[in-house]
């Protein structure tokens, strides 16, 4: 799967799909000027028709900024240029950087731009020529023999953040003790959960256990489950989704956000657990449309675990 930086808020690359030609471009000779605010695009100048059968990325600017590494979160501002005429179709530059997850999954669909973007430094510029290697379904394919980039992507990495980790049980239970965590109450057995006033969200996965499950195995990051929660965002407490009203929930912890996967792992059935979730362990800051953004705070009930099916 393949979006467009400059129109995806989720910020994966566009799927570009073109005809075969002999190569005659290179991408280190396209010249980026930065603008000098960010209500500006920069100027960009491609040689066109630029015709390349490259999937390549070349940094055409270096930046100063900070080391980028890999899982790091960069924000991105991009445009996306034709190779025939070097105009430019779609860009985010005078708007709001996207957000992109150096995970594996990135690097195995964009390997060429990974390596480009890992060895490089915030404020870098990247000229960025796609070939396309998913069909319609996402599955990987290779090219036809000559098939030609028909769109230059030229970004600029604006910020990059470490992915969050775990807090440990120390770090967990200093929060608690300080009064720095989410905590949950309850009224006809419906919980509300209260986050702590004028105090910062933790930098990091919390997983604050209320009550140990005792029942069968502990689950794994494959296992299904099925649980009861409460979901509000921390920046204003406000509920986004729930099912205390309905039965428990079913689903596999490798299908749900990574500070799920990670705050449930080792828990049993009849665990009672606040989880205190940053947003690059959950559907980023800002998250695409219809996601809530940024830290988010769930109550869960751990009510059934078994093992993957298959």
């Amino acid at each position: 799967m393949r979006k467009v930086l400059a129109a995806a808020a989720t910020a994966s690359i566009l799927a570009l799909a073109a005809c075969g030609s002999s190569s005659s471009s290179d991408l280190s000779d396209i010249k980026v000027t930065p603008a000098k605010d960010a209500s500006t695009a920069p100027e960009v100048s491609i040689d066109a028709p630029f015709l390349t059968e490259k999937d390549e990325a070349v940094n055409v600017v270096k930046g100063d900024g900070a080391e980028i590494n890999p899982e790091d979160t960069i924000q991105v501002k991009s445009g996306i240029y034709k190779t025939i005429d070097g105009k430019l179709v779609n860009e985010n530059f005078t708007g709001q950087a996207a957000p992109m997850v150096l995970n594996d999954q990135f690097k195995q669909i964009m390997p060429s731009l990974y390596d480009v973007l890992i060895d490089g430094h915030v404020g870098d510029w990247i000229a960025y020529s796609p070939i396309e290697t998913t069909d319609a379904n996402g599955t990987p394919k290779t090219p036809e023999p000559g098939t030609r980039s028909n769109q230059i992507i030229v970004m600029t990495v604006e910020k990059s953040t470490p992915t969050s980790t775990k807090l440990s049980e120390e770090e967990t239970a200093k929060l608690k003790k300080e009064g720095k965590l989410p905590t949950v109450s309850f009224k006809d057995k419906q919980p509300t959960i209260a986050i702590p006033k004028d105090v910062e969200a933790p930098k990091g996965l919390v997983v604050d256990v209320l009550e140990q499950g005792t029942k069968g195995e502990a689950a794994t990051e494959t296992s299904t489950v099925k649980a009861k929660y409460l979901g509000v965002t921390y920046a204003d407490g406000k509920e986004f989704d729930g099912n205390f009203d309905a039965e428990a929930t079913q689903f596999g912890l490798n299908q749900v956000i990574k500070g799920w996967t990670q705050g449930l792992t080792g828990l049993k059935a009849g665990s009672k657990v606040m989880l205190t979730v940053p947003g690059d362990m959950a559907y980023g800051d800002p998250a695409p449309a219809g996601k809530p953004s940024g830290t988010l705070v769930f109550y869960v009930e751990l009510t059934e675990v078994s093992a993957a099916a298959g």
